[in-house]
């Protein structure tokens, strides 16, 4: 889920105006992904309630907060703070804590390639193992080199099967089933995945022109992909595309509609351990290396590595995640934290017991608290709930057991600000000494739902740890997928006033 440079808005468009325009995606770079759904026309808002501290129009649903102090911990303004809520991508945060606490920042995933078998001449008398490590930034770039590292051996030819292994992951076919099938920040997970478990789709229908091609494409290399077919079709209703699978191979079936001018986008891939051996095969059989089809199947027992790929360290990695709220970087890390128990750990549900664990015993409050229950690691759920207290004492604990990394910001824990970028609270009609405030944070939007939780260091030096939840749970029941622009702009714009408001009463 890396350098990601976009903030992606993947639009749905009912069939009425496909026949008037074109469809306009959005093409995501190689490392992108986040977790925002389209948004239609805004209902009108409702009255501030009294308690609100901030002037202003408010947004309707729920709405709770917490801030406290970040030294002494005391709690200094707070509105249904036991109340629990879909938290959305906030939830990364704790996964990043959890993550480095359990792994350390200079952690590094690893891909092996493996010999189970003897070499004769050019020829491995045996089985050629791809072995996933759970890197959620592997791309196909990375597996040139592994496959470089096996012609210098001098190896040709494979007697026995290509494994493809992603055991060392949590399996699932998506992250959330609640998500539209074609989304790519929604790929499904694995021990082995590549390109962030998404195949790119490029189409030409100018001038009579019908081109398409599926692709790993990565900064570098772009082979096509077999495996992954788009085909064309004329589908009633406002779905764009529909998925299947037939054997080996996954069909995407894309609206005619939206076969129109020049264009590209991303899809997420289901059997990511087929795609990544698709790949792979295909970048050797460039290299004059002969393999069979990838099996998905768990490595043999005694096999001899004989090549190897490292991802970067963990700490630059999850400060990507949080910078571009990438799912899959957060279900991988949040599941490597869990797994380095023992291999006890086999299932998502598994990794999530040991995590809510994780945050009871640091934040101080019983497990099993209905105030932190974590669905996933990413928040791309409506089934994660977390109350604003729990998440504030979670994020308290960790920020002050982060060692510190840098001086960029004295006046808050450098460990913390070596994560998070700088958010934006400042307003021309509230006079405030900004130069000399700093707030750093995560964001969390999915439809009806956003969150916002993190760190301010007020002009006067005292040092505050908040966090606000805002849902609409019943208008997203309602209207489905489809968010609303002008209630998700008064839920950030509440927030920045909150916000304001602190500073002022608390430390400005």
């Amino acid at each position: 889920m890396t350098s990601f440079s976009q903030h992606t808005l993947r639009r749905r468009v009912l069939l009425a105006a496909f026949s008037a325009i074109s469809v306009l995606f959005i093409v995501l770079p190689a490392h992108g992904g986040p977790d925002v759904a389209p948004l239609p026309r805004a209902k009108p808002p409702v009255p501030a309630p009294a308690t609100a501290p901030a002037p202003g129009q408010y947004h309707t649903g729920a709405v709770g907060w917490l801030v406290a102090d970040l030294d002494s911990g005391s709690v200094l303004d707070s509105r249904e703070a036991d109340r629990p809520f879909a938290p959305a991508s906030v939830a990364k945060l704790p996964t990043a804590f959890y993550a480095i606490d359990r792994l350390g920042p200079l952690y590094r995933f690893q891909t092996r390639v493996l010999a189970a078998g003897s070499q004769s001449g050019g020829t491995l008398e045996g089985d050629l193992v791809l072995l996933g490590g759970g890197d959620p930034e592997l791309d196909t770039d990375d597996l040139l080199p592994l496959v470089t590292e096996i012609q210098e051996r001098g190896l040709r030819h494979v007697s026995g099967r290509f494994i493809v292994d992603g055991s060392n992951g949590p399996r699932a076919v998506a992250i959330d089933a609640d998500q539209p099938p074609d989304a790519a920040y929604n790929p499904a997970l694995s021990g082995l995945n590549l390109n962030f478990n998404r195949v790119r789709l490029k189409w030409d229908a100018r001038k009579g022109t019908r081109e398409m091609r599926v692709s790993a494409k990565a900064q570098r290399l772009d082979p096509e992909v077999a495996g992954v077919q788009v085909i064309l079709a004329s589908m009633p209703g406002t779905e764009m595309f529909t998925h299947r699978m037939e054997g080996r191979t996954e069909i995407w079936q894309m609206n005619e509609v939206g076969f129109r001018g020049k264009g590209a986008r991303w899809l997420p891939v289901r059997r990511p351990e087929v795609y990544a051996g698709e790949v792979f095969q295909s970048l050797a059989r460039d290299q004059e290396i002969s393999l069979l089809a990838a099996d998905v199947d768990t490595a043999p027992s005694g096999g001899m590595e004989i090549a190897r790929h490292q991802s970067r360290p963990l700490r630059p990695m999850l400060k990507a995640m949080l910078r571009y709220s990438t799912n899959l970087t957060a279900e991988a890390a949040g599941f490597a934290a869990s797994r380095k128990e023992g291999p006890h750990v086999r299932t998502l549900a598994d990794s999530l017991a040991r995590m809510n664990a994780w945050a009871a015993r640091i934040g101080g409050f019983t497990v099993g608290d209905p105030g932190f229950q974590f669905a996933n690691h990413s928040g791309l759920s409506t089934a994660s709930r977390v109350s604003p207290r729990r998440m504030v004492e979670v994020l308290r604990a960790a920020a002050l057991a982060q060692p510190a990394e840098g001086e960029r910001r004295p006046r808050l824990p450098g460990g913390v600000l070596d994560l998070l970028g700088d958010y934006n609270v400042a307003a021309k009609s509230v006079k405030l000494d900004y130069k000399n405030l700093d707030v750093v944070a995560k964001t969390g939007t999915m439809d009806y739902v956003r969150g916002l939780g993190g760190y301010i260091a007020t002009p006067s030096g005292r040092r505050l740890v908040f966090a606000i939840f805002s849902n609409d749970l019943e208008n997203r029941g309602q209207n489905g997928r489809r968010a609303d622009r002008r209630w998700m702009a008064q839920a950030r714009d509440f927030e920045r006033r909150l916000i304001r408001g602190w500073v002022k009463r608390l430390g400005g």
